[in-house]
């Protein structure tokens, strides 16, 4: 039975489909240190030594069971398939593709490749999402892009050197880097015109594309500025004319999944032809900046034939979808958006008469994330309350709380009171689940089991009540949380509500699991969206960003796309050397 709010794909409980003619290698598997029916999965083992799996590398297939379809590929050798008969290293993705494109020979190929690290599939909660653990981003650490023919675009430019860069060498390893392949689509739009715009935004934004030399190994620390079509528009615009602040401001440089996801906004907003330059971007300006896009795209692919007039794209991009106006999705200019940002920063965007943009979920292919976002995606994969509890749920929000203040900027105290709403609600999940069989004891016991949770010591000093009475003897929380000893102000804190509500609590008896945790995902909504409408005031700070595995969590419904735009994931590239015929 489907539970609401919990990912049908990531939780199936069900055994994984393996599809196609080829399969993983035993000393592929041996590498990775994970069984055949296992791999695409985490083993995540809970403080008891208890564990449970979650599929974070997988995707449904197309007979609707969830597992992987893995395809061979190689930058340099031939490739047997089942026929006994050789081909190029390319040749079987790209016949997959246009299959699932139904693509005609001539058509161009357009996909995204979302690379992630097998080996990373087991460990405890602690080890899979600390700080420093390619987990926070679920194990996905680059998204490129796929033309067909073995050549591949990235950001930084030459990362993978146009090539697949699935193995090792391309991951400084000894294992494989195998990559998930997605297909990106609108609605109503033949998906061979959607390929085509999409490569000549990818090969004009990738020509030269910047990677935030400060951090360039702490990438998802990097600032990601286009988040909203205005802001999209007018990076397109520039970086044809090469205006110079692209290219010495370190903040508007993007790194690998800025990059492509900036590549889909412009390109399922913009056709390529000059009525739809001149549409968005005015007559005249509109006209030069079609001429140059011609010219930059040419001196990039080469003259001979060069950007035709049989090459143009007509179609209904997705603002035109939504039912927006030319006025806007307007550009900005450069001017009207550091007038905007400054009065954003400043927090006086009250009286701000400036030009602002759509929403980053208005007209994008999909929203950035936010901090909130991407706390909750991670909880919801490898710490949902039905998998560890509602305690070690709260324990793991509670911890990302140095991270997001680093990030962010906005105080611990002030992550605390957007968090504890949340883990509010999922201690009254958990007395609804428990207190009633256990209503002399529970509240001393769960408030003793919380303060270890939160870091702090079992010991005689460990009171519910003390700790209740301080809290009233205070004018707020945040003053009772600034003067007691964290782990036992918090643990009281997220025994609040309970206490509060204790007598309906016990009245209602025991609620099932289940039902506990859709009454819980149902309760925080408005919480949720509470968090992520926080925002920086500190301009070098962090407020929005694409993580690599952003399309991976679209194509698996954890994270929404805009309502126009499908991203399919289809299969999983392997290389060669870890591949090998399915025995008959």
């Amino acid at each position: 039975m489907q539970i609401p709010y919990r990912n049908p794909i990531f939780h199936d409980a069900g055994k994984s489909t393996y599809a196609g003619d080829f399969e993983l290698t035993d000393q592929a598997l041996k590498n990775y240190k994970i069984a055949r029916d296992k791999f695409g999965s985490t083993e995540v083992i809970l403080p008891n030594g208890a564990s449970f799996v979650v599929k974070d590398y997988q995707y449904r297939l197309a007979d609707g069971s969830v597992g992987m379809h893995f395809v061979p590929v190689s930058n340099n050798d031939s490739i047997m398939g089942p026929d006994k008969n050789y081909k190029s290293g390319f040749y079987y993705i790209d016949d997959f593709l246009r299959k699932k494109m139904n693509l005609k020979a001539n058509e161009p190929i357009y996909a995204l490749i979302n690379y992630f690290h097998p080996e990373l599939n087991k460990g405890t909660i602690q080890e899979l999402l600390s700080p420093t653990s390619e987990k926070i981003e679920m194990g996905f650490t680059h998204l490129g892009a796929y033309y067909g023919k073995g050549y591949t675009t990235n950001a930084p430019m030459l990362y993978h050197w146009h090539r697949f860069g699935v193995t090792g060498e391309a991951n400084q390893t000894i294992f494989g880097y195998p990559a998930n392949v997605q297909i990106i689509s609108l609605k109503n739009v033949p998906q061979a015109t959607v390929n085509k715009n999409l490569t000549y935004v990818d090969v004009c934004l990738n020509s030269g594309v910047e990677f935030p030399s400060a951090n360039a190994q702490i990438y998802k620390h990097s600032k990601f500025r286009p988040v909203d079509i205005n802001t999209a528009l007018m990076f397109y615009r520039d970086w044809i004319n090469y205006e110079s602040y692209l290219h010495t401001d370190d903040s508007w440089n993007t790194y690998c999944a800025a990059h492509k996801t900036l590549v889909a906004t412009i390109a399922l907003n913009l056709p390529h032809n000059l009525a739809s330059f001149q549409e968005v971007y005015g007559t005249t300006e509109g006209a030069d900046l079609f001429k140059k896009f011609k010219l930059f795209y040419n001196n990039v692919i080469g003259p001979d034939p060069g950007f035709l007039p049989s090459d143009e794209t007509y179609f209904e991009p997705v603002w035109k979808q939504q039912g927006l106006t030319v006025e806007q999705i307007r550009p900005f200019t450069l001017a009207e958006y550091e007038a905007y940002e400054k009065a954003r920063i400043n927090g006086d965007m009250g009286s701000f008469k400036g030009k602002k943009p759509l929403p980053p979920d208005k007209a994008t292919s999909w929203a950035a994330q936010t901090s909130a976002d991407v706390i909750f995606d991670i909880v919801q994969m490898y710490a949902d309350m039905l998998d560890v509890g509602p305690i070690l749920c709260s324990a793991v929000i509670l911890g990302f709380m140095d991270t997001i203040d680093d990030r962010m900027g906005i105080s611990k105290l002030n992550y605390l009171w957007h968090a504890m709403p949340i883990v509010d609600k999922l201690m009254i999940a958990d007395a609804k689940m428990n207190a009633a069989k256990n209503p002399d004891s529970y509240l001393k016991a769960t408030f003793e089991e919380l303060v270890v949770a939160y870091g702090g010591k079992n010991d005689a000093s460990n009171n519910l009540d003390d700790e209740l009475k301080k809290l009233k003897s205070f004018k707020g929380i945040l003053d009772f949380v600034k003067s007691d000893p964290m782990p036992k102000a918090i643990a009281a804190w997220a025994l609040l509500g309970v206490v509060t509500h204790w007598d309906s609590i016990i009245k209602g008896g025991t609620v099932s699991p289940t039902d506990a945790y859709v009454q819980f995902m149902e309760g925080c909504k408005q919480d949720l969206e509470n968090a992520k409408a926080l925002y920086i005031k500190d301009p070098k700070k962090i407020e929005f960003n694409t993580p690599p595995a952003i399309t991976h969590l679209i194509s698996n419904g954890m994270y929404e796309s805009d309502e126009f735009v499908t991203v399919t994931e289809v299969c999983t590239i392997i290389d060669i050397s870890e591949a090998q015929l399915k025995s008959i």
